[in-house]
């Protein structure tokens, strides 16, 4: 079997994984939409942007893009769209239709690498700690703590990058053994990026929670540690677009193991999840770019003005 046979093939089980769900939990979904609290969706994109943001900086730093904001924040955003195309690779493809001539791949490839390895350790810590903090909150501290120190360290150096070019055909022919970019994060911001992208994804699951079921705060924490659970299996095992299907069966059978509710509240949950998820990265695609964009032309057209002052 090819291998685009085979991944049409999962990308199809994946879509029939999602509908069955969507079916079978149809009356809750319905339920979830109808009980939508504006005032929490608000929160929730608004934490969501912030997460997308800190990503953005953190991509930007990376990839040694210079003052070139608004060419990261396209690549960014921009890729957050393109991972939804089957083939896994889109996203770094549209980045690198993007990429001016002076600007190398391998540094695109690297800002992936790390935002990747950030955004991964941000969710296993984050997931632990919210199950580690109903039965001890010194050792959920010292867990938040060591994930610090290991954000400061993975993004403080190119150690990754080079993990990743040692096993990867794809960095080994944008040559990523050369020249390595300088990472513009100060130890400081390396751990404000962390304890940020943590404290954003928490509060991304808890606001959807919040506003579309009416659970108690316990069950919104250990909801949203199986949500941040399930998100990594779906990086983990990258069969399909964007983890679809994958993650949504994983979280599913998270709550079959756990017998906590019912399969249908947890199908509506992954269903209604990954709608927000996938409505929030198109209007994010043409929101933010735009704002940057609009900003940074202030900027140009303030320097301008004031160059004849100078003179």
């Amino acid at each position: 079997m090819s291998r685009r046979i085979y991944s049409t093939a999962l990308l199809v089980v994946a879509l029939a994984v999602t509908a069955a769900f969507v079916y079978s939990a149809r009356g809750e979904i319905v339920a979830a939409i109808s009980r939508a609290s504006l005032l929490y969706i608000a929160l929730l994109y608004a934490a969501t942007l912030a997460q997308n943001v800190v990503v953005w900086l953190v991509f930007h730093a990376s990839a040694g893009a210079g003052r070139d904001y608004l060419l990261t924040c396209r690549m960014h955003f921009g890729g957050q769209v393109a991972k939804y195309v089957p083939g896994k690779i889109w996203a770094i493809v549209y980045q690198g239709t993007l990429k001016p001539d002076a600007m190398r791949m391998g540094h695109i490839v690297q800002g992936n690498i790390v935002v990747t390895a950030l955004a991964v350790l941000s969710v296993v810590v984050a997931s632990v700690a919210l199950l580690l903090q109903q039965w001890s909150l010194p050792a959920t501290a010292v867990l938040l703590v060591a994930g610090a120190g290991a954000a400061a360290y993975l993004m403080g150096s190119d150690h990754l990058y080079r993990i990743v070019q040692r096993i990867s055909r794809v960095s080994r022919r944008t040559e990523l053994t050369e020249h390595v970019p300088e990472s513009g994060l100060t130890l400081a911001s390396r751990v404000v990026a962390y304890f940020a992208l943590l404290t954003t994804y928490v509060l991304t699951n808890v606001f959807l929670l919040y506003a579309f079921y009416d659970f108690e705060l316990a069950e919104v924490l250990r909801l949203s540690a199986y949500l941040g659970i399930a998100w990594i299996a779906g990086v983990v095992v990258a069969v399909t677009p964007s983890g679809l299907g994958v993650r949504e069966a994983a979280f599913v059978g998270i709550g079959y193991l756990t017998g906590e509710n019912s399969f249908e509240v947890f199908a509506s949950i992954a269903v209604v999840a990954r709608a927000i998820q996938i409505l929030q990265d198109l209007l994010s695609a043409f929101l933010v770019p735009a704002i940057v964009g609009f900003l940074q032309d202030e900027d140009e057209s303030r320097a301008q003005e004031s160059k004849p002052a100078e003179d």
